[in-house]
């Protein structure tokens, strides 16, 4: 049976993650430079829907697990809380993120919005495939 490492759990979220935004890349195809309204099949948005929760589904339970199993327990719940605190810098980093769709929109099109979007997490999975010996050395044996 295979069981992957931490680290390749979270890269394979956020290559799903990823497929979600190629997804929307793919559905937006067709709406144009600069475009004020669109409309398009709601397949898109159930597709990256259906990646996004996958793919969250692959970092969210295993990334608390490894918390628990990792820290050390008089510091459980400061590193449960800072794990808590950087899902909110996370979101407020895509909050603003987000906030360019329209600049980027009007200068080329939202495909490649989605396409930077979903870019980012294939870099990080990538980074995390190539370090995975390292970091799962640094885990001292914990699966």
């Amino acid at each position: 049976m295979w069981n992957p490492s931490c680290p390749v759990k979270f890269a394979v979220g956020l290559i799903l993650v990823a497929f979600g935004f190629f997804a929307l890349a793919y559905g937006s195809m067709e709406i144009s430079q600069g475009a004020k309204t669109a409309s398009v099949s709601m397949v898109w948005l159930i597709l990256a829907y259906f990646f996004h929760t996958t793919g969250e589904l692959c970092v969210s339970p295993v990334g608390l697990s490894y918390v628990s199993k990792l820290s050390p327990k008089k510091f459980a719940g400061l590193l449960f809380g800072l794990w808590f605190t950087a899902s909110a810098i996370a979101n407020f980093i895509a909050g603003k993120t987000g906030s360019y769709i329209d600049q980027i929109t009007q200068e080329y099109s939202m495909t490649v919005f989605f396409l930077i979007i979903g870019a980012l997490p294939v870099a990080v999975a990538l980074l995390l495939l190539i370090f995975n010996k390292v970091l799962v050395r640094m885990m001292h044996g914990i699966h």
